[in-house]
């Protein structure tokens, strides 16, 4: 796995499913991420917000080498959106 800013969106369901907790995330939470190969890598929130729809500066793949995840989804309310970010948690 590479460096990088991998971006998920998923829908926000009133049912909790897909990305319907996502806004109960808080920083310092853990988010675990598995492939198909069983890696598993968990990443740590360190930033989370409210964006406007269009804004896409969240995506920026400047991450200075590390590999973070960016977790978006609509919060049902004037067409903004929750953006939480995250980066992965270095075992030490």
């Amino acid at each position: 796995m590479r460096p990088g800013n991998l971006c998920i969106a998923g829908h926000n369901y009133v049912n909790d499913t897909q990305f319907g907790k996502l806004d109960n995330l808080n920083i310092t939470d853990i988010v675990t991420i598995s492939d198909l190969y069983g890696n598993i890598i968990e990443y740590e929130v360190y930033e989370k917000k409210q964006i406007n729809a269009d804004d896409l500066s969240c995506t920026n793949q400047n991450t200075n080498g590390l590999r973070e995840i960016t977790l978006i989804t609509c919060n049902n309310i004037k067409g903004n959106r929750v953006c939480v970010k995250a980066r992965e948690k270095i075992m030490q």
